[in-house]
């Protein structure tokens, strides 16, 4: 093959890449509805990501088809030449054959992106019209394309493209590919994040009294606590559902999981809610994720405004740890948003052995960290477990705080180090707590009392934050529109958290309406906090996305719940051990119209996303629910 004729591949290659680049890019701004938003840097770094990787996929396939062909060619030459004849075809009898064969490879795509949009757990409808329908386009004009031509050798069109060439096209192409990038690197030299570095860090299963700053009497937190001494610490932290999905879906998009939608196994996070990463991004900030929970994964589509989102499936939290101390060494002097998701605290509790030996594990123990699942307890406790393999669990559950609070020092010491800890806001959280029979059942899921919903929250940035202790009932909503703020950066959206900084200034209470939605297996509980007072609403409906396709053992990974309402003086009962709901109508048809109201007045952002049962079981197989 001609040197000219490869040039000439090569430049067509290109040109797809561009084309097939922009096509992504542009179904990605749509369905996030960037435009409707104003993102204009975030629009900027989706067209120059989409149309780089663009570029270098079909780059590197005409390189293959290119080798392909000389392949071909010279097995021909060497064995095949005298056995078979190769006739060239005449130019004007080209057109068909191109005509057929780009048509059936557009047709191909249009089929593999039928194929994948069905397979797909995010089925992101804009996006799928809107790519499939430019696709079919060029479907329709490539089967009408002797037509067309004839229409434009007519038109005089023809023999203005002819002189435009390839080439002009591809210096076209590179221009604008070289103009976006130009764009996209400038904004990081000269347009700096009005804010500092964001650390957010989240223990998976932590509850927040099994810390030492919280009052546990038990050394398990050792360097939390001297972190704690010096930071703000909000005492009555509670998450929005007991389960990682819908409760991380609220802390990126300041929603309830109804209205962001990631509210069961089959539901994913719609691009339709911006995300906290989205609206840092597009301040350009460096966007990096390392989280470990396999609910969670891109795949449900929490990758949202992540440059970088690593996903580390149950693994343990010192391969967290340094990873991040890797990337932050490079990443040091570029204002950052990072999020960390520690798995050891949760259900196999697979911290190493001696650090639950510390608090008491017998080597003899029924439990080994990282070998029994949430199914195995829950049926283990319908035999009958005894009073000291419960306590074994609790050792392994504070073995792994332990072991989470040695990695949070290496982050703490390795900020330190790189110089930028005063640079840095960091926050310690939680997705959730755990249970340990406090009501009757272990581990979370679905219960929506304190032991499960109960959070540490915990707030440094160098001296720019009080060190105190903030008695009144706050939430994780309440993140995004924090965040926000200690960052420096305003929008004008809807969000239903609230700023807790301000607050924590002046001395004054933030204490608001905490909402709380529990969907993960068995019927639905929803639940309120106002002025002191609990109502636990137990309903009957249950969804079709639960474990019931486990059939028989649904009942003994959650228990049946009686329909009907439980009310707690939460403000004096914080552990709900007295249930009053005879004792006071009037309030818990207050707190029950309130619950109503947060349902009527908000929108429900986003339908649910199906995945398949064999994925879906998978997860949960992953996560220890099940074997």
């Amino acid at each position: 093959m001609k040197l000219k004729h490869i040039l000439k591949i090569l430049l067509f290659g290109a040109c797809a890449g561009f084309f097939f680049g922009l096509v992504k890019a542009a179904g990605v701004i749509s369905s996030n509805e960037y435009f409707h938003y104003r993102l204009f840097r975030l629009i900027l770094f989706e067209l120059t990501e989409g149309i780089n990787k663009g570029m270098i996929y079909g780059y590197a396939a005409t390189v293959i088809f290119i080798l392909l062909i000389e392949t071909f060619f010279f097995i021909w030459r060497r064995i095949l030449s005298g056995f078979v004849e190769i006739r060239v075809i005449q130019k004007n009898k080209l057109t068909p054959l191109y005509k057929d064969a780009s048509s059936l490879l557009i047709l191909a795509y249009l089929i593999l992106e039928i194929i994948k949009f069905i397979r797909s757990p995010i089925h992101n409808l804009n996006s799928f019209l809107f790519q499939s329908s430019i696709v079919l386009l060029f479907f329709l004009i490539m089967i009408r394309l002797e037509t067309i031509l004839f229409f434009l050798s007519r038109s005089g069109i023809l023999s203005f493209l002819k002189r435009l060439r390839l080439k002009t096209a591809a210096v076209t192409v590179l221009s604008i590919l070289l103009l976006l990038n130009i764009l996209t690197i400038s904004q990081g030299l000269f347009f700096r994040p009005p804010g500092p570095n964001i650390l957010l860090i989240v223990a998976d299963a932590l509850r927040a009294d099994y810390l030492g700053c919280y009052g546990y009497s038990r050394t398990t937190s050792p360097k939390i606590d001297n972190f704690a001494a010096e930071s703000l610490v909000f005492e009555k932290a509670l998450s929005n559902s007991p389960w990682t999905k819908p409760s991380m879906g609220s802390v990126f998009t300041s929603l309830y999981p109804h209205e962001h939608g990631a509210i069961s196994w089959s539901a994913n996070l719609s691009d339709e809610c911006l995300t906290l990463a989205e609206l840092l991004r597009n301040r350009n900030y460096s966007t990096f994720a390392i989280q470990t929970n396999p609910s969670i994964t891109e795949k449900h589509n929490f990758k949202q405004g992540f440059q970088h989102y690593q996903e580390m499936v149950m693994e343990k939290g010192e391969m967290v740890t340094l990873n991040f101390n890797a990337w932050v060494k490079k990443k040091r002097k570029a204002p950052f948003f990072a999020y960390l998701h520690y798995m050891d605290t949760h259900v196999p509790y697979n911290a190493p052995r001696e650090f639950g030996q510390i608090f008491g594990l017998d080597d003899k123990s029924l439990f080994t960290p990282g070998e029994f699942q949430t199914a195995d307890v829950r049926l283990l406790n319908e035999i009958g477990l005894s009073d000291e393999d419960k306590r074994d669990l609790v050792s392994l559950y504070e073995g792994a705080i332990k072991y989470f609070d040695l990695n949070f020092g290496w982050i703490i010491d390795n900020l330190k180090k790189r110089g930028i800890l005063d640079k840095t806001i960091i926050i310690l959280t939680a997705d959730h707590g755990e249970e340990f029979w406090e009501h009757g059942g272990f581990a979370h899921g679905h219960r929506l009392y304190t032991e499960v919903m109960h959070v540490p929250l915990i707030m440094k940035h160098s001296t720019r934050l009080p060190s105190k202790r903030i008695n009144s009932f706050v939430q994780l909503i309440d993140l995004f529109p924090t965040i926000l703020r200690m960052s420096g950066i305003r929008y004008d959206l809807s969000y239903r958290g609230h700023d807790l900084i301000r607050p924590a200034f002046r001395n004054k209470q933030a204490d608001e309406e905490i909402y709380m939605e529990a969907v993960l297996y068995g019927p639905k509980k929803k639940a309120l906090i106002k002025d002191g007072w609990m109502l636990i609403k137990n309903l009957k409906e249950k969804r079709a996305d639960t474990f019931d396709p486990l059939g028989d053992m649904t009942k003994y990974l959650s228990p049946e719940y009686a329909e009907g309402y439980e009310l707690y003086n939460i403000s004096q009962d914080f552990s709900e051990k007295n249930n009053l709901i005879d004792d006071f109508p009037q309030i818990v048809a207050d707190l029950d119209r309130s619950i109503l109201k947060h349902r009527a007045s908000t929108f429900i952002l986003a339908l649910e996303k199906k995945t398949k049962l064999k994925e879906k079981l998978e997860d949960l197989r992953t996560l220890g629910y099940i074997k």
